[in-house]
């Protein structure tokens, strides 16, 4: 039953999120937290058990993790609990990438409720959901010439490959997940090999000559923030 799942819902729009805290509520989900920040949400977390994470994708704060940073930190954290990105984004480069590293659900804020609250359940079941918008993302990755090397990736792979093109260096991305340097270096060659690259600078050329980015804010943020 809905009561019986503890929910946590984190998005910086005021109105999404009173909306989304209003459905999941009047849907009798267990709403045990409503948080505006990565910050807040993690607090949130280190008081509260929940079983599914509703998180927007962008969310710009000086002094917090945004995005695919973000979601790094958090599954590092919490391995296991599943999330569900719910984003007005649906282009097939961020969705699919998403979907490669192990998202458990991606929504998208264009669709019907019900959408997010088939996800929450299916999450909650152990299963993963992909919305009809995001399902149709995701086909579009997997087919194209530029993106589909993508899917070569393992999720650990597509992990730091992701943080690669937010313009993480190796020592940002070993505070961010506690590795050591070299295990981070050696992360980044894999993945640079296994997308067919012979060295970074020919992946960050691929990506700047086809627009790939999962960047979705310009505001700069601390790795430690999140953390804590």
């Amino acid at each position: 039953m809905a009561k019986d799942i503890r929910v946590a819902i984190v998005d910086d729009h005021p109105i999404v999120l009173c909306g989304l805290n209003k459905a999941l509520l009047e849907a009798g989900f267990n709403v045990r937290g409503v948080e505006s920040s990565a910050d807040g949400l993690m607090n949130v977390l280190e008081n509260e058990a929940c079983d599914v994470v509703v998180a927007d994708y962008s969310m710009p704060d000086a002094s917090s993790l945004d995005g695919w940073q973000f979601l790094t930190a958090l599954s590092s954290k919490y391995p296991k609990l599943p999330v569900v990105v719910f984003s007005e984004f649906d282009d097939p480069f961020l969705v699919g990438s998403l979907a490669q590293r192990g998202v458990a659900g991606v929504v998208s804020k264009r669709e019907n409720m019900s959408e997010m609250l088939v996800a929450i359940h299916t999450l909650f079941a152990g299963g993963r959901y992909l919305s009809p918008v995001a399902q149709s993302a995701v086909e579009r990755f997997n087919v194209s010439p530029e993106l589909s090397r993508f899917t070569a990736l393992t999720r650990r792979q597509m992990e730091i490959a992701g943080l690669m093109l937010c313009g993480l260096s190796v020592c940002e991305t070993a505070r961010l997940l506690d590795r050591r340097m070299n295990t981070i270096s050696s992360q980044r060659a894999a993945a640079c090999k296994r997308l067919g690259f012979s060295r970074e600078s020919e992946m960050y050329r691929f990506a700047a000559s086809h627009g790939l980015s999962l960047e979705r804010s310009q505001i700069g943020v601390e790795f430690d923030a999140i953390r804590g």
